[in-house]
């Protein structure tokens, strides 16, 4: 063999024929799918760009190249082509609120996850990435009972004593007229709840010096890396099979995020080994997976790595963005602040006096700061994707009165921003006005920050117990600062924070 291809070789180049053959088949290929994703496909009759219908770069241009932009562009389309766009050869979004207990169903209708889920936050065997609407059940029953309200109730403790380590913290600042970095705070302070319950011991990020602050830049730059692997389906593969060891000197900027994959691992196996999830002492999320009824290729630590780091960033990251974003709005509002801090006031007589979630989660302006804070401020601005395997569905046009049958297999996706600033339901919508959920509690129903249906947010009752405690244990002790220095209650300003650059959402991460 190898004498005669030297000998090809040596004889002069090879033939042009085969390859031109190959190239010219490769061209007629890609004309042949671009007039079937155009003309011929079921969803060539849904309105859009022609490009978004023929290629999945026309969406990648606006999220790899200007970095998560596309959430932008969508909202330019539907104020062109109307409430529902193809965004890319195979995926429908739909602008219309109304639509939301449609697409995002209970479990009676199967929805099943967009396989691009799992392309974009490396931990394709997650909850959150897993595709089938079955094997999603199985894996969220194991998780479900640990964030039921009645479960987070033990945490109240926890989050009590993470909001004093605040304030502690804040008021050693003080003494130095210190610049405190809410945001960095909140973030220590949601992981040091978190990582108390997955495994039973606190990270205690809030007591460190810097608040561990490499570690979350580790975790942005994580989520930075999102988009180039949505749109190209070998590369998130391969950075899994790298070994953090390997990566950490790759690209240091992860270092600290892989130094903490390598100490999840070594949670999960200790208390795999240990004897405590074997006689019902379960108390921490983990403990609780173990004993679960899931098989036990569900139980591989390698698998569970991947559950820890969903639990712990999903858990850390979108609750912390909601406390700064809350925070701002209401030093940048003083009327809200001082509706809040009257409520508060009559509730909590003594600014000293530690809030209990059955007492401050029934005040009625504190909900409301809470509900407009998630509607102004999601969390997670994401695409939230859902197939439906069984059944067409179709999307009524009330204004045009035209119906759209959308075929079954589809990915159809929503943003919860999007919804949440349709102008028709939310008045004024970029405006923090927390005086409309008093007025039409029923409002509720079109949020979507934590999801709905049988896919919704896990954490959302932890999210609401730490918003409860956190922001009324901070604006009962502390006022806004008036300017005089009279005051003689601790006293809260912003410092160089702008609205349009430090809290509103820039970029939006990928499909959940």
């Amino acid at each position: 063999m190898w004498p005669e291809l030297r000998s090809r070789l040596e004889s002069g180049p090879l033939p042009l024929g085969p390859i031109l053959i190959v190239v010219l088949g490769y061209i007629a290929y890609l004309v042949g799918l671009g007039i079937y994703r155009v003309y011929l496909s079921p969803l060539a009759k849904f309105p859009g760009p022609r490009l978004a219908a023929l290629t999945t770069w026309y969406q990648a241009y606006y999220d790899v190249y200007l970095g998560g932009q596309f959430f932008k562009k969508s909202d330019e389309l539907h104020r062109k082509y109307g409430p529902i766009v193809r965004v890319n050869p195979h995926e429908v979004q739909v602008f219309d609120p109304e639509f939301i207990d449609i697409l995002y169903t209970s479990n009676s209708q199967r929805r099943n996850k967009y396989k691009w889920t799992g392309r974009s936050i490396l931990l394709p065997e997650s909850l959150v990435a897993t595709e089938p609407h079955d094997l999603h059940r199985k894996r969220r029953a194991a998780l479900s009972p640990f964030f039921s309200k009645t479960s987070i109730r033990r945490l109240e403790e926890p989050i009590q004593e993470t909001l004093a380590a605040i304030l502690g913290r804040m008021k050693t600042a003080s003494k130095s007229v210190e610049m405190m970095p809410m945001s960095l705070i909140y973030k220590a302070a949601t992981s040091d709840i978190i990582t108390k319950y997955a495994f039973g011991n606190s990270t205690e990020y809030v007591n460190r010096e810097d608040y561990n602050v490499g570690f979350f830049e580790a975790v942005d730059a994580n989520f930075g890396m999102a988009w180039p692997m949505t749109y190209i389906a070998w590369l998130g593969p391969l950075m899994n099979s790298i070994p953090p060891s390997i990566m950490g000197i790759v690209y240091p900027g992860l270092k600290s995020l892989w130094q903490m994959h390598h100490q999840w691992t070594k949670q999960i196996k200790e208390i795999n080994a240990s004897k405590s999830h074997h006689d019902g002492q379960h108390s921490t999320i983990f403990h609780g997976i173990m004993s679960s009824n899931l098989p036990p290729s569900e139980k591989e630590p390698a698998r569970l790595r991947q559950e820890a780091q969903l639990v712990i960033l999903a858990g850390q990251d979108t609750t912390a963005y909601t406390l700064s974003a809350i925070t701002y709005e209401l030093l940048a509002n003083p009327d809200k602040l001082a509706k809040l801090k009257e409520e508060l006031v009559t509730a909590l007589p003594d600014p000293d006096t530690v809030p209990t979630l059955a007492v401050v989660e029934k005040l009625p302006y504190l909900n409301a700061v809470i509900q407009e804070g998630l509607r102004v401020h999601p969390g997670a601005l994401v695409r939230m994707t859902r197939v439906a395997p069984d059944n067409e569905l179709i999307y009524q046009d009330k204004a045009s009165g035209k119906k759209w049958i959308i075929p079954k297999n589809t990915p159809i996706t929503m943003t919860a921003l999007s919804v949440q600033m349709n102008e028709t339901i939310f008045p004024n919508p970029r405006k923090f006005e927390p005086e409309r959920w008093l007025e039409n509690p029923r409002l509720d129903r079109y949020m979507l920050t934590f999801s709905k249906g049988s896919r919704i947010c896990l954490g959302f009752h932890l999210a609401y117990s730490e918003l409860y405690i956190i922001l009324a244990g901070l604006f009962r002790k502390y006022d806004l600062y008036d300017g005089t220095g009279r005051q003689k209650t601790p006293t809260l300003d912003l410092y160089d924070t702008l609205r349009e650059r430090d809290i509103d959402a820039h970029k939006k991460l990928p499909s959940t």
